[in-house]
């Protein structure tokens, strides 16, 4: 495996605040001995992400929180987690146009953004999810290296929780219009593996602790998918 020594930053998803990824953390910094920091992101803060100011304001904090790091580390490059919609958010940091009046052009000091069982591609999403597909669609800045993550969900398991069983399909169909397809309970595979990324998939990983016993950030399956990363 690359030894890679960049610091990662790592952006939760939404409504979820960061005690859920502390096995994550835990497993990434010991386990690969790798730096990682958190971006503390509210629930106030994503219950304002139906308004341009809503995602400002969590760029910003991605922003201060990786200036920060880079000063604290004494180095050039990051590396990006995003988790669920918090993926999404990431690839517009990426981005050296204008948005509410202000330019991130995260891409200059970013090597690798790693998506979670993020709703890249869906018919129907969010007005802001869906600015950012239509503008930066899949692998869009090529001095990045993208990874995508998704989740392959049994729905049936004694391991899924209720919330997956009983919402899954639905869940699915209104991303997709397929019903039928895998996923990670909440979001199908066809959404959160992105076009033109590394694209990994999990065997029996929920797309959080609501949706199964086994997520992302079990640190089992954070082992799985982080040692299947070709790194940049």
């Amino acid at each position: 495996m690359k030894k890679i020594k960049n610091p990662i930053i790592l952006l939760g998803g939404f409504l979820i605040t960061e005690e859920a990824y502390i096995d994550m953390r835990n497993t990434i910094r010991d386990f690969f001995k790798r730096d990682i920091y958190f971006v503390n992101i509210t629930r106030n803060d994503w219950l304002k992400t139906n308004s341009l100011k809503g995602w400002s304001n969590i760029l910003d904090k991605v922003e201060e929180k990786a200036l920060n790091i880079i000063n604290i580390e004494q180095g050039e490059k990051i590396d990006l987690i995003g988790h669920s919609s918090g993926g999404v958010i990431l690839r517009l940091f990426l981005s050296n146009e204008i948005f509410d009046n202000k330019i991130y052009n995260g891409q200059i000091f970013t090597s690798n953004l790693i998506t979670l069982g993020s709703p890249h591609q869906a018919l129907r999403a969010t007005k802001l999810r869906k600015f950012v597909d239509q503008k930066y669609p899949g692998s869009f800045f090529k001095s990045v290296n993208y990874i995508s993550i998704g989740g392959k969900l049994k729905i049936n398991s004694n391991e899924t929780s209720l919330v997956s069983k009983f919402l899954a399909k639905r869940f699915y169909k209104s991303i997709s219009g397929n019903p039928c397809e895998d996923g990670d309970g909440l979001v199908p595979l066809s959404s959160s593996l992105l076009e033109g990324s590394q694209k990994i998939v999990i065997q029996n990983s929920a797309h959080s602790g609501i949706f199964g016993k086994h997520w992302y950030g079990t640190p089992s399956n954070t082992k799985a998918w982080f040692s299947k990363i070709i790194w940049r």
